[in-house]
């Protein structure tokens, strides 16, 4: 029997702070980790649970956010340990402007003993997971004797099956002229589909602006990436530069909280039809709002052969699920499928298992309803905060869990920023987001879905303070 790991640093839980307790002690492991006074492999739940005098289920759901943010990797039958380069799985950075300070040295200045809530864009919620179902997942793959062969290039014949008909259920998307491909990774499925796409050169693509960093880091490390205008109904199809190769958009919800009119989706699948182009969207670009009326996706509205897709798990379980899958032209298959033997990666037969069997039993879509109930709830917080603002433009507050606040000219983002930053919260500056050829948008970008009600509260207090400090007048109570 392996020895349980001790606990090597000192922890300190204060029940009577607001914060919940498996947040308390995540921050405190964080920060030990990033300090590199821990090492190695991590004690057992059980092992902290006994010695910080908690429930387990406190210790587990502080490992969760550990493994959601990339900080500790599990390894079957050997524990938990810290994530190194060799897991490949190193904790998200946040994205550094030009002529800025790095948010994260400014966080080091902060007293290490007080905590920052954290509102960067990509946070994964941790709340409601369903961790029993996970497990059994798992625990059922490990249990099924590898093949002798390799599997399929393109991915088990059952994940496949699982992931066209969870987008049938999700999307009410039939891929009659679409094939699934699972990868390793996103960046592994957006880099497979472009090249297909466009051969030994690199691609032109227009990528909506603003968007999110790290969609535009993944896509500029495949091509030249220009700038598409957006406005309040998102991309504009009539700016499309000229002699693109690839249009990526957010039609559901781009960075700016905008849902594309159906007439600008068959204008983009018009586009690509006339100059054999191919329109890129994401399965998932946020978790919807049930009261919304659903809109047809540019892949169900255009041609098969010009349409594409590409998805992950990462919101709906953890982004250190290294499965990816791409939903593509049959047409761009066959490559697809060559440049996977040629070495691409794919996730393991165990890990394709897994998610098959998630899928398959409903715990993917039973995640997705849980979700949406609870960011329903947070999107209620955030407007009921900041729509007391005239001066300022709340966008992407009715789907989602997060949102961006335009900012009145006379108050730059900026200062706005680095005043949340002293009253312990981050946030992103909107510039970040925007193409350095693009239009900059003044305002602030934030992440909500992964915070407690009471911690949410307490960010939201927080910005409104800022807010009111820079003087920004608001509605009078009703």
């Amino acid at each position: 029997m392996r020895n349980p790991q001790r606990l090597s640093v000192p922890i300190q839980l204060d029940r009577d702070l607001p914060e919940p307790l498996h947040d308390q002690l995540a921050a405190q492991l964080r920060r030990a980790i990033a300090g590199g006074r821990l090492i190695g492999r991590m004690p057992s739940t059980r092992t902290l649970a006994a010695v910080l005098g908690v429930s387990r289920g406190v210790a587990l759901a502080a490992y969760e956010v550990l493994l959601a943010e990339g900080h500790i990797t599990g390894r079957h039958g050997s524990g938990t340990y810290v994530s190194g380069p060799e897991d490949g799985a190193a904790p998200r950075a946040v994205a550094r402007h030009s002529g800025q300070v790095d948010a994260r040295e400014r966080v080091a200045s902060v007293d290490a003993r007080e905590a920052v809530v954290d509102l960067r864009w990509d946070r994964p919620s941790t709340q409601a997971f369903p961790l029993a179902a996970w497990r059994a997942a798992w625990r059922r793959a490990s249990h099924q004797a590898p093949p002798v062969d390799e599997p399929p290039a393109a991915g088990l014949p059952e994940l496949r099956a699982a992931i066209a008909a969870y987008l049938r259920e999700s999307r009410g998307l039939v891929l009659d002229g679409h094939e699934v491909v699972v990868t390793a990774g996103y960046a592994d499925a957006l880099a497979l589909i472009l090249r297909a796409q466009r051969g030994a050169g690199g691609a032109l693509i227009a990528l909506e602006d603003p968007a999110p960093p790290g969609l535009r880091r993944a896509l500029a490390r495949l091509g030249t990436v220009l700038p598409l205008r957006t406005d309040g109904s998102g991309a504009r199809p009539d700016l499309v530069p000229a002699g693109c190769d690839v249009v990526a958009v957010l039609p559901e919800r781009g960075a700016l909280g905008a849902r594309m009119p159906t007439e600008r989706r068959l204008a983009l699948a018009a586009w690509a039809r006339e100059s054999g182009g191919l329109v890129l969207e994401p399965a998932f670009d946020g978790l919807f709002n049930p009261s919304l009326s659903p809109r047809p996706s540019v892949l169900a509205l255009g041609e098969a052969a010009s349409t594409a897709m590409v998805g992950s798990f990462c919101d709906l379980l953890t982004p250190t699920l290294r499965l990816a899958f791409a939903v593509v032209p049959r047409r761009l298959a066959g490559a697809i499928e060559e440049g996977m033997s040629a070495g691409h990666g794919q996730p393991s037969f165990t890990c394709q298992l897994a998610v098959r069997d998630l899928l398959a039993s409903g715990c993917v879509a039973g995640r997705a309803e849980r979700l949406s109930v609870l960011y329903g709830a947070k999107r209620a917080f955030v407007r009921q905060a900041l729509g007391a603002y005239p001066d300022t433009r709340l966008l992407g507050a009715d789907t989602g869990a997060a949102a961006a606040l335009l900012l009145p000219a006379a108050v730059r983002a900026e200062s706005v920023v680095t005043g949340l930053l002293a009253r312990r919260v981050l946030v992103a500056d909107l510039a970040e987001f925007c193409h350095e050829r693009g239009v900059r948008q003044n305002g602030i970008a934030f992440g909500y879905g992964h915070l407690d009600p009471v911690t949410l509260r307490r960010a939201l207090h927080a910005l409104t303070a800022t807010l009111d400090d820079h003087r920004l007048p608001r509605r009078s109570a009703a």
